[in-house]
């Protein structure tokens, strides 16, 4: 493992307050809940099994989801972060992340189950201090941001669903006279359209296959919970 190399995960506990407005606005509030809880866990895979870094995970938990059992079976360790809304996990991980000595940091929304090891390894890669890496979500918003120390400040009131954070965000970039690239433009799950390219996609079918062989029931539940997500009507 690259202890250089820091990947930052946002997690908030898959409950009605803790859920983005836009999400239940687009899904309905039980269907957002569902949703969002198996997005949280899906990108989670994908970016856990990533060996030149070490993911760093800060929680919003409650009393009812006190751990992340619930993410994963693996139980993951976690940057303890109650009563926070989403800049502040942001800003407060991203400094913690730097303290055990991390150069360089990948922030990777959970709406964005179609990343790769790829994408991350591109990100870290293009990454400096004189340069910030986005990756913009083809539906609006951004999937990831790669940054160093000296630019924390330019994520002040980050908001991931923002239809305008790449344009806020390259205008600080540009008064900071730093440069940013851009990498592959990729979806991210915040309506129906979007969801039903998820299901429709190679990533949802190798999580279907990945879900079959486990023994755990918890997966398989997850994995019919979103299909029906498409199937039934939303009657909130």
């Amino acid at each position: 493992m690259n202890r250089e190399n820091g990947i930052s995960y946002i997690v908030m506990a898959p409950e009605l307050e803790k859920t983005f407005e836009e999400l239940k606005i687009n899904f309905g509030v039980e269907r957002s809940i569902n949703i969002n809880k198996d997005l949280y866990a899906k990108t989670y895979q994908k970016i856990s099994v990533y060996q030149n870094g070490l993911v760093f995970i800060a929680y919003s938990k409650t009393k009812k989801y006190k751990d992340l059992r619930w993410m994963s079976d693996n139980d993951p360790g976690f940057l303890d972060l109650p009563d926070k809304n989403y800049n502040e996990l942001f800003i407060l991980n991203a400094e913690f992340i730097f303290r055990t000595g991390a150069r360089k940091i990948i922030w990777v929304s959970h709406l964005c189950p179609f990343i790769s090891e790829n994408d991350i390894d591109e990100a870290f890669s293009k990454t400096n201090q004189n340069n910030i890496v986005i990756g913009v979500a083809k539906n609006k918003g951004i999937y990831l941001v790669g940054f160093t120390k000296e630019h924390i400040k330019i994520f002040d009131n980050f908001y991931p669903l923002d239809e305008d954070i790449k344009e806020t965000l390259v205008d600080r970039i540009k008064k900071q006279k730093l440069s940013f690239t851009e990498i592959e433009e990729k979806i991210i799950i915040k309506d129906d359209d979007s969801l039903k390219l998820w299901v429709g996609s190679k990533e949802y079918e190798e999580k279907k296959e990945k879900t079959h062989i486990s023994k755990s029931d918890k997966p398989k539940k997850k994995l019919e919970t979103t299909e029906q997500q498409i199937k039934e009507p939303n009657n909130q």
